[in-house]
């Protein structure tokens, strides 16, 4: 077709992974006064590696390096991601117009010299020599300074040179570029930047304006980090823990933190007394005696959780959000605006978001599915494409599922490895089945088209249960992901019903919000009620995921109640990606089912001869 995106050969792929079943097509048409379609490609070694391809300001693929190469958080050259995007779009790599990277690495020197002094103070205080922190800041800026070599030995050869763009722009561009809003105020918070830890800044159309920023080491990201370190969990990965821990303190701790630790400013400013609390060293795990005498002892992870622990948690939390409060009322300020777009690793703690929608008089609150590192790649392309002048399209995105997709032989290939026999049942008897084992108690993994793009499972790659039963955290927790018992389990439920359940303001595909459960539904939905009285609801359209809405549906139906418990497919390691991952954590389980497409697949006793199909 004239106009339409021709690869030059075909991209390179692994040849002992399945070829995925669907490509997204990229647009046919080319824009007025555009002699040819512009694909970029955004990607992040730095923590949380990812990659994602837009084309003309069209999400094409998007998928975090981590569902590949099984490590949480990883930091490396997104190999395996960037190969998928190319694959999807079937293109290579010098197809491409830009390869765009969120982080102008030479500006990290601020970073690197935070670093070091910590490093200098952890052995003075301490005797203790090095930081985590020197080591992973150094080791992020050799893997960017050496990026176009690596594209070339690793990806393909003679690949072009990357561009770099300002990190907190990328994220502003991840969330503002494909909300639905062609005037917002844009909040990113997070770590850090090259230098920066908030940003503030006006989108209108295409355009992203600078308001204002906040400079290291004054870090909202890296306060709750270091809080999480004392709180004896992993600082830069359990911090949705501490979220989760808070519910059940009191924030008796918020005052001396508020006049010791982190501090409101005029102004909308706030700022962080690193000499009492420096991420770089909690994350060494060494905290200054002063500190110790404010807030008791460093918890190690060994020890049993105390109520001073769950009143830290809780204190560190109200504080995080106060200053959120803070930095949003002068961003209405600035911009008058009605909507605002969240970003930046912060934007992932839902309960935050839920009292900055309930209590700023924004008309409407937008959190992308991937707020953090990842969904700066992703930002990077959108943002490179836009400052290409007026031409440049932008779209919302309708759904966050952007990663691969696997067709029924490889489903089929994995189980027959794997010595398993299914049944393959067409759509409506799949989700009567599946529904009325999910009402019988029984846990579901459920395993369905693309992968889903940022941390939330959101009904492709989940572990589905009744969330009517008193009992099913602790059932869930036995067979499956041996988590800490006070950490909650969100809901999926039917768009068109959830104010039946839930206080819900708005829509909330992507569970980035808290909202409280209706009393009337407290004792209907105990699985997925918090000790708080609140639930992170995802609400799911037909458009969405029609088969998600399907089973949801088909579980109404039958129970009254179209809400299921939806937590992520995986067990201590990334949400599974490929058919193989899905049937190996299977069978390390005590899942009752899985389903694979519209494969069944039982325990023994759960699954009769005649039911079986090879």
């Amino acid at each position: 077709m004239k106009g339409a995106l021709q690869p030059s050969h075909e991209p390179a792929c692994d040849p002992h992974r399945p070829r995925l079943s669907y490509r997204r097509a990229l647009p046919n048409r080319q824009p007025k006064g555009r002699s040819r379609i512009v694909v970029v490609l955004g990607l992040s070694n730095m923590r949380d590696a990812a990659a994602a391809l837009v084309a003309d300001g069209r999400i094409v693929a998007a998928a975090e390096e981590e569902r590949f190469v099984r490590q949480k958080h990883v930091t490396a050259l997104p190999v395996h991601a960037i190969q998928y995007c190319l694959h999807e779009a079937g293109l290579a790599l010098r197809d491409v117009e830009a390869i765009v990277v969120p982080w102008k690495y030479w500006q990290v020197g601020r970073r690197l010299k935070l670093a070091v002094t910590a490093m200098l103070r952890s052995t003075q205080l301490f005797r203790v020599k090095g930081t985590r922190s020197l080591e992973r800041a150094s080791q992020e800026w050799k893997e960017l300074f050496r990026l176009q070599q690596e594209l070339s030995r690793r990806v393909e050869p003679g690949a072009g040179r990357p561009v770099f763009l300002d990190h907190h722009l990328c994220h502003a561009a991840s969330s503002f570029l494909v909300s639905p809003f062609e005037r917002a105020a844009i909040l990113v918070v997070d770590g850090a930047s090259e230098s920066d830890t908030t940003l503030l800044a006006r989108g209108e159309g295409s355009q992203i304006t600078v308001l204002d920023r906040t400079p290291l080491p004054h870090s909202l990201g890296q306060f709750y980090a270091a809080m999480t370190a004392f709180l004896g969990f992993r600082p830069d990965q359990d911090e949705y823990i501490v979220m989760g821990l808070a519910s059940s303190g009191e924030p008796r701790f918020a005052p001396a933190l508020g006049r010791e630790i982190l501090r409101l400013l005029p102004e909308g400013r706030f700022a962080l007394n690193t000499r009492l609390l420096d991420f770089h060293l909690a994350r060494a795990g060494h905290f200054v005696p002063e500190f110790i005498r404010l807030f008791g002892s460093q918890r190690r992870p060994q020890d049993d959780l105390t109520q001073r622990h769950r009143d830290l948690a809780a204190s560190a939390q109200f504080v995080l959000e106060e200053v959120l409060l803070h930095l949003g009322r002068r961003l209405r300020s600035l911009t008058q605006a009605t909507s605002l777009c969240l970003a930046g690793g912060v934007a992932y703690n839902c309960v935050a978001n839920g009292r900055l929608r309930a209590e700023l008089g924004f008309d409407h609150v937008y959190v992308p599915p991937a707020a953090g590192d990842s969904g700066a790649a992703l930002g990077a392309a959108l943002w490179w494409t836009a400052r290409r002048g007026p031409a440049a399209s932008r779209s919302v995105m309708p759904d966050a599922y952007l990663g691969p997709q696997y067709d029924e032989s490889a489903c089929r290939a994995a189980l027959s490895k794997a010595g398993l026999v299914a049944e393959r049942l067409p759509d409506d008897r799949l989700y009567e089945r599946v529904a009325s084992e999910l009402a019988h108690g029984r846990l579901v993994f459920w395993y369905q088209g693309r992968m889903e793009w940022g941390p939330r499972a959101l009904g492709n790659r989940s572990l589905l249960a009744d969330p009517r039963r008193e009992d099913m955290r602790e059932l869930i927790n036995s067979k499956v992901k041996c988590r800490e018992a006070f950490r909650p389990f969100a809901p999926s439920v039917l768009a068109d019903r959830a104010e039946e359940f839930f206080h819900v303001p708005a829509p909330s595909a992507f569970m980035q919000f808290t909202v409280r459960v209706k009393a009337s539904a407290k004792g209907i939905l105990p699985a997925v009620t918090h000790v708080d009285g609140t639930a992170r609801v995802q609400t799911v359209t037909r458009e969405a995921n029609p088969r998600f809405h399907d089973l949801l549906a088909t579980f109404g139906r039958l129970t009254g109640v179209p809400v299921l418990l939806n937590t992520s497919f995986n067990v201590q390691e990334p949400i599974v990606c490929s058919p193989d991952e899905a049937v190996r954590c299977f069978q390390r389980t005590q899942v009752d089912w899985l389903v694979l497409g519209n494969l069944l697949v039982g325990r023994p006793s759960l699954m009769p001869p005649q039911h079986h199909e090879g």
